[in-house]
């Protein structure tokens, strides 16, 4: 067994501390709080008991974590524990003023997510198959290469951008009305946009679906609409403004069939 006082010694918490890759399997010994950002990726860890709450960031990415049990309550910067076992978020800290990823774990709920969250979001490559008791808030979403069959339980409006892409979507209801970035729906199961954004001022790439319609489209996409990979589409009967290919679209206003 490795603690953290045995490898790292005795330490104040004045600075940033970085204790990666030293083979820890304990985090005793820690001080109870680090002015700037703590680093404990790449151990051996299998719980945080004994973690600092920190001013900074908190990485315990690339451990053997099956919990969060024992994380700081409050990060002043970005929590970051993908690449582990977690099969729960319960346990994570409360307060998140960045950014909170947990991709690469085999998490099959987002419970226990924080609620707030002003950075990014990301669950991607997880077990997902369902979005509910994840953030009502965050910046940026992303929930790519999961199992997800709706979008219910997402955030209502996005600041940045929404990747769902890569998972079991027949639908995208659930899907946020408003998203100030870009939104990927591509690699999913769709025949229709139905219940999609209507407001996108990123790109929206919908490519690589079973899509037989477009009437769905949103009404205003800001950036390049990618519907390509889409073989049982037919333009016939859609009602469009602007000019667009199956590629891209450059800055366009679609305006919904009726």
């Amino acid at each position: 067994m490795s603690t953290f006082r045995e490898v790292m010694g005795i330490v104040d918490g004045t600075g940033d501390i970085d204790c990666s890759n030293k083979g820890l399997t304990s985090l005793e010994g820690c001080p109870e709080f680090v002015e700037g950002s703590f680093n404990c990726s790449g151990n051996l860890l299998v719980t945080l008991e004994g973690a600092p709450e920190v001013k900074g960031n908190f990485d315990c990415s690339g451990n053997e974590l099956i919990t969060l049990d024992g994380a700081p309550k409050m990060v002043g910067g970005d929590f970051i524990c993908y690449g582990n076992r977690l099969t729960s978020l319960v346990g994570a800290p409360l307060k998140i003023r960045g950014s909170f990823d947990c991709s690469g774990n085999l998490l099959r709920s987002l419970k226990g997510a924080p609620k707030t969250i002003k950075g990014r979001f990301d669950c991607s490559d997880n077990l997902l198959v369902s979005l509910d008791g994840g953030p009502i808030d965050s910046g940026s979403f992303d929930c790519s290469g999961n199992r997800l069959f709706t979008l219910e339980g997402a955030p209502d409006e996005i600041a940045h951008d929404f990747d769902c892409s890569g998972n079991l979507l027949q639908s995208l209801v659930g899907a946020p009305d408003i998203i100030d970035g870009s939104f990927s729906c591509a690699d999913n199961h769709l025949e229709n946009l139905r219940y999609g954004p209507v407001d996108v001022r990123g790109n929206y790439d919908c490519s690589r679906n079973l899509l037989m319609t477009l009437r769905y489209s949103p009404e205003k996409v800001g950036g390049h609409f990618n519907f390509s990979g889409n073989p049982r589409l037919s333009l016939n009967g859609e009602k469009e403004t602007g000019t667009y290919s199956h590629r891209s679209v450059p800055p366009v206003s679609f305006q919904r069939a009726v």
